[in-house]
C-alpha cells in the first residue's frame, strides 16, 4: 500500500459492518481514506508504506545519533554531504557497516514497527555526522498496517458514517467528534497510548 491509501478497505469495512452490496464502495474508500488521515495527524505518523522509494534529508544534531521518520526496513542508501555543498552526487554511500538501524529486532515482530533512529557504528568509517546534511532513500512507513490501526479505522469510518451503536448522536467534522459513546472514546484513548509519536 501507498502511504495516501487509506488503512483498511472498503471489502475489510463491510465484513466488518455486515454488509454485502458493494454499491457504496467508492464513498467508503473515500470515508476510510479521510479516517486514516485524521488518525495518522492525531498519532503523528503514518502506518502505510511508499510503494518505491523515496529519499528524505535530515540534518543531525548528535554526533553518531539521527531520529527519522518510521522506516519500514533497511535503506537502500544513505549519503553523508560531507562538503556542504547541496548535493549528494559526489558523495559515496555509506557501507552497511557504517551504521545501524534502531531499535535492533523491531522488524522481528511479533508486530513488526518500523526503524525510528539510526546511529553510527563504532566499527565504521564514520564518526559524526552532527550539522551535515544527509540523504536517506528507501520505503517509508511501517512494514505493514497494524491490526489497531486497521480496525479503528474501521471503527471511527462507521462512526463517521453513523453505521455503529457508538455513533450516539452526530458528528459535525473529524477532529470535534459529538456524543461519541463512552467505549469509542475509551478506543481512540487505547490506540494514542499505543501508537502516538510526541
Amino acid at each position: 500500500m501507498a502511504i495516501t491509501d487509506a488503512h483498511a478497505t472498503a471489502v475489510e469495512y463491510r465484513e466488518v459492518a455486515g454488509a454485502s452490496d458493494a454499491a457504496n464502495d467508492v464513498v467508503i474508500d473515500r470515508d476510510l481514506k479521510s479516517v486514516s488521515r485524521w488518525l495518522e495527524h492525531k498519532l503523528g505518523q503514518f502506518f502505510n508504506v511508499d510503494a518505491s522509494d523515496v529519499a528524505r534529508i535530515y540534518i543531525p544534531v548528535q554526533a553518531a545519533k539521527l531520529w527519522i521518520d518510521p522506516l519500514s526496513a533497511a535503506p537502500t542508501t544513505i549519503k553523508i554531504d560531507e562538503d556542504n555543498d547541496g548535493s549528494f552526487a559526489d558523495d559515496t554511500a555509506l557501507a552497511s557497516t557504517d551504521f545501524e538501524m534502531r531499535p535492533l529486532n523491531v522488524d522481528k515482530g511479533p508486530e513488526p514497527g518500523p526503524f525510528t533512529h539510526l546511529v553510527l557504528t563504532d566499527w565504521g568509517t564514520k564518526s559524526s555526522w552532527k550539522n551535515l546534511r544527509v540523504e536517506i532513500t528507501g520505503k517509508w512507513g511501517w512494514p505493514a498496517v497494524p491490526e489497531a490501526i486497521k480496525d479503528a479505522t474501521i471503527e471511527f469510518t462507521r462512526l463517521w458514517r453513523m453505521e455503529t451503536p457508538r455513533a450516539t448522536t452526530r458528528i459535525t467534522e473529524m477532529d470535534q467528534v459529538i456524543g461519541m459513546s463512552r467505549s469509542a472514546h475509551e478506543m481512540l484513548k487505547e490506540i494514542m497510548g499505543r501508537y502516538k509519536v510526541y
